[in-house]
Parts: structure tokens; C-alpha cells; sequence
């Protein structure tokens, strides 16, 4: 499940991803994620919380994801990642390499470390 997490507005995407993630989740965080995009003229900065985060349902919502990422990594100027796994760590480096964004890995008791960073 992708939830919004309160945080959630302006420029800033704050998601919680928690269990494993279906097409569904993606019909849903899209159009929202477009809308925000649009009305922060152009770019957002992503909060994204994985300490739930198990993975996709299917190949179908992995394949959405990717789409996901393909097509809106150029509206994003920094990504947070909130994580205590040592594959989520991996995960932020690899985004680093290759994102346009900047991307900051941060253990969950630095929280809003995270988000300080995003908005500064």
C-alpha cells in the first residue's frame, strides 16, 4: 500500500510504502503525484518512508513502478529514503547514481532529519 503521510503538501510528496505494492497503488499515486507536480510549478521533493516496505505484489506493479520512476524522475529535485535494512541503504545509493535527484538515505530515528533536509 502507498499511503500519503500528513506531511504531504506543497512541493513536498511524503509517501509511506507498506507491504507489497499492487498496479492498484499506482493507479492511484499517479494522477495525485501529477496534480502536485503541476501545482508546485513544475518539481516536488519526495519523502519516502520503507521501513514497511515488502516489495511488489507482482511483475504488473513492479512494471508500474518503473514506469512511474521513467517518467517522473525529471520533476524531482531531492528524495529522502527512511529505512533500517541494509537493502534499502543499497537502494538510495543506486538512486543516488543515477537519479537527477538528490538523494539522502536516513535511519528511522532521523525522521525528520529527513525532512529537514527536503525543504531546506
Amino acid at each position: 500500500m502507498i499511503e500519503f503521510l500528513p506531511q504531504n503538501g506543497n512541493n513536498l510528496v511524503a509517501l509511506n510504502f507498506s507491504g507489497k505494492l499492487e498496479h492498484e497503488d499506482f493507479e492511484r499515486l499517479t494522477p495525485v503525484l501529477d496534480e502536485q507536480i503541476k501545482a508546485s510549478g513544475g518539481s516536488v521533493r519526495l519523502f519516502l518512508d520503507l521501513r514497511d516496505f515488502d516489495g511488489w505484489e507482482d511483475l504488473h506493479a513492479m512494471w508500474d513502478h518503473f514506469v512511474l520512476v521513467k517518467n517522473h524522475h525529471k520533476f524531482v529535485e531531492r528524495i529522502a529514503i527512511v529505512g533500517d535494512e541494509e537493502w534499502e541503504r543499497r537502494i538510495a545509493q543506486l538512486a543516488d547514481r543515477f537519479a537527477l535527484a538528490e538523494v539522502g538515505f536516513y535511519a528511522p530515528e532521523r525522521h525528520d532529519a529527513a525532512l529537514l533536509w527536503l525543504v531546506g
